[in-house]
């Protein structure tokens, strides 16, 4: 069967699958451990269907959604006016980009991450920043192939747990 990618706006009607997704990926990449409460709580408060119907209405935000055939594979969110935790001089932030796992490596976070850039350029003018979970070294390899580096440390507090992030910025262009 050929894939046929399309990048495009996140609406409102994509809510229940960007949750689905949102919790797919969340919990295959950042829940090696397993779950216990504190991710169970996440998950159940923060990945629901309410918060990404709010997204797209939200002025500061922007969704990209990968389909493949039709099918959502992939999003990537952008908020503006966030300013970057290492002090670079970036407001344009990559809050996510999620690839379902069957899709990774056919270029659909690629795709979203070019046009979650060409987004910030347009719109703030500036290059993205990002975190990732410093125990993720397939996400930080992909990061680093767009040519994106480190430039500082974060924590990301979930419970009782502090769990380290590298602070990523894209080149600027």
């Amino acid at each position: 069967m050929r894939h046929s990618l399309q990048i495009r706006t996140g609406q409102l009607g994509d809510a229940d699958r960007l949750a689905v997704l949102a919790i797919q990926v969340w919990l295959h990449t950042d829940c090696t451990h397993g779950i216990n409460s504190e991710v169970a709580q996440y998950v159940l408060s923060e990945l629901t269907v309410e918060r990404f119907s709010a997204r797209p209405i939200e002025p500061e935000s922007h969704i990209l959604v990968a389909e493949c055939n039709e099918w959502l594979v992939g999003y990537a969110a952008v908020k503006f006016g966030a300013s970057c935790p290492s002090g670079a001089r970036s407001t344009a932030e990559l809050q996510t980009l999620y690839v379902q796992e069957h899709f990774v490596g056919r270029g659909v976070g690629r795709s979203l991450l070019m046009a979650a850039e060409a987004k910030a350029r347009g719109q703030s003018a500036s290059p993205l920043w990002l975190t990732v979970n410093a125990q993720n070294a397939r996400a930080i390899a992909f990061y680093a192939r767009q040519g994106y580096s480190q430039v500082g440390t974060t924590h990301v507090v979930l419970g009782q747990g502090r769990y380290e992030n590298h602070v990523l910025i894209g080149a600027d262009t």
